[in-house]
């Protein structure tokens, strides 16, 4: 944001962050897409059901009740084979942290009105001009273990985030050390956070989402379960507790009781008595579980089975912009893939309106870059056309790299098997020789990571901020490129990395993004795909979900049955 632009320390302070100052926040930080994502249950357009407020909601139902009902359990699917990790600074998977939101608390939380309001803090103050945040924090929380919480828990939080190097941590990179005043405790209830320079976006970096830099976690049962154990049933201070865990199975949460928020008349939330999670990674089988009410929630809609929901009485669908970003991710360690121009040839013998029309049914944005469309201020239609579609300069740039008749495998999950089979396709066409290696959704994470595959489908999809959604995966590997998983080594992009972060003017950040952006489309660590969109289904008798892209909230849910 320009400096003419840039938030006063006054707008910055607590207890809200009004509208207008977050949607510069949102911007600033490239998030603004959010700004169209909320709405109520069923397909986001009915009016039947609305919530509404600051800080829980005034909630009316087709019935006319003043309150919403309460009790009863949400039954719901995860479109994944399994949830392996619920740790909030740890996770790399955006449909894991859809439902660790539901479990922890940050300093701060998006409103549904979309403005900047306390989660954990109650007030803050900003000062030095703007790098320095003094927040008073809430004196009536506990922990699902019923410890209470403090200041500690804030220091110990980050101190943990930043010292285990956890992807979370980049969001961190710009608070002066801890031991030299990062973080401070001033009692029990107040803790200041110290900037190396004015960083406004900290504000939605810090929230339960879709920031993640601080979701406060619980020392004493890190200490007790240990690292693994914590990993599947965290300890957190948010609307619900995991209560059981059979990672591939199930998750049972249940209200915490002594949650610490209320809706705007003073009613506990959340609403609900709990919400039963099952992994169901068959595309079929989630779509049909929702239609006949075996869940009344399905995370994420099948996009081959998207047209029996739009035509369902019962079960709709709930659509938000996606804010993200999907390539073809080359492992640069396996041959031929360490090649630029063999990855510039892959790039350019793709069609990606086809695949979007084959592998998405046409629900996504064909895109050569990885910036997406909802981030307006840095977008542009006109980007290099290093990646663009052309058959013949594609296959003949392989074949002078010795790589037209190249044999790999895609490596893939059940819940993205239709893109590889789409990009399959494609590449077999062209007279590549490519098979699907798929495995479950546990395998697959752990090898992406490891390295152990040739090309998969995959990239950002929960952390939409230019930078957030470039900085893990081009960092070099060794310095914060924690999801740099394709090897990709770039002294240049890295560099940039860092100019764009410190650069207040909005202007200037947008050409060195742009900058970025090109260098990346050029070098191909991945052959860029798609937008997709943000698509979840709901039942007629869900109420009061608010669907903020990515994210999938739960403490306002109610069933109205």
């Amino acid at each position: 944001m320009a400096d003419t632009d840039k938030p006063t320390d006054e707008q910055l302070s607590g207890p809200v962050v009004d509208r207008r100052t977050t949607m510069s926040l949102l911007g600033a930080a490239g998030l603004g897409a959010i700004a169209g994502c909320t709405g109520g249950g069923g397909d986001g357009d009915s009016d039947s059901t609305t919530a509404d407020s600051g800080d829980g909601g005034d909630t009316t139902t087709e019935s006319g009740d003043a309150s919403p009902p309460t009790g009863g359990r949400l039954k719901a699917g995860w479109f994944t084979g399994s949830i392996d990790e619920l740790d909030p600074a740890f996770i790399s998977v955006g449909q894991f942290f859809q439902l660790a939101g539901n479990v922890f608390s940050g300093l701060t939380k998006l409103g549904p009105n979309l403005e900047i309001v306390g989660d954990l803090a109650e007030d803050w103050e900003v000062s030095d001009d703007g790098k320095t945040f003094t927040f008073q924090l809430r004196d009536d929380v506990t922990f699902h273990n019923g410890v209470e919480f403090t200041a500690d828990d804030v220091k110990y939080t980050i101190d943990r985030t930043i010292s285990e190097e956890a992807p979370a941590a980049s969001k961190l990179s710009s608070l002066l050390p801890i031991e030299e005043g990062g973080v401070e405790v001033g009692g029990d209830y107040e803790v200041t956070l110290r900037w190396e320079e004015a960083n406004a976006t900290s504000l939605v970096y810090l929230t339960r989402g879709p920031g993640r830099a601080a979701t406060i976690v619980n020392q004493e049962a890190i200490e007790e379960m240990g690292s693994d154990e914590y990993s599947v049933t965290p300890v957190g201070t948010g609307p619900f507790q995991v209560t059981s865990h059979d990672v591939g199975s199930s998750v049972t949460l249940d209200a915490y009781d002594d949650y610490f928020e209320t809706d705007e008349d003073g009613n506990s939330l959340p609403y609900l008595d709990g919400i039963d999670v099952q992994p169901i990674p068959e595309p079929s089988s989630i779509v049909n579980a929702l239609r006949s009410g075996d869940i009344h929630f399905a995370n994420m809609v099948p996009l081959q089975n998207l047209s029996q929901l739009e035509s369902d009485d019962a079960a709709n669908v709930d659509r938000a912009p996606g804010i993200n970003w999907y390539g073809l991710a080359m492992n640069q360690d396996r041959e031929p893939f360490g090649s630029r121009q063999v990855r510039r040839g892959m790039a350019k013998i793709i069609n990606n309106e086809r695949f979007v029309e084959t592998a998405y049914f046409g629900n996504a944005l064909p895109d050569t870059g990885p910036i997406n469309k909802g981030t307006g201020w840095v977008w542009r239609d006109d980007k290099p056309s290093d990646q663009d579609f052309a058959l013949e300069e594609g296959m003949s740039l392989l074949e002078d790299a010795g790589a037209a008749d190249a044999s790999f495998s895609i490596l893939t999950a059940e819940s993205s098997l239709r893109q590889a089979q789409a990009m399959r396709q494609q590449l077999n066409e062209r007279g590549l020789d490519v098979d699907i290696e798929q495995v479950t959704s546990s395998t697959y994470w752990t090898r992406y990571e490891e390295g152990d595959y040739d090309v998969t489908i995959s990239g950002s999809v929960i952390d939409p901020d230019p930078e957030q959604s470039l900085w893990n995966f081009y960092r070099l590997p060794d310095e914060g490129g924690v999801w740099n998983w394709v090897n990709y080594q770039s002294q240049e992009a890295h560099d940039l990395l860092a100019d764009q972060r410190a650069e207040t003017d909005r202007d200037a950040r947008r050409d060195l993004l742009q900058e970025l952006e090109d260098l990346l489309i050029a070098d191909v660590p991945h052959a860029y795909l798609v937008h997709q969109d943000d698509i979840a289904g709901v039942r007629q008798e869900v109420g009061g979900f608010e669907h903020l892209s990515g994210l999938r909230n739960f403490h306002q849910v109610y069933l109205d049955e």
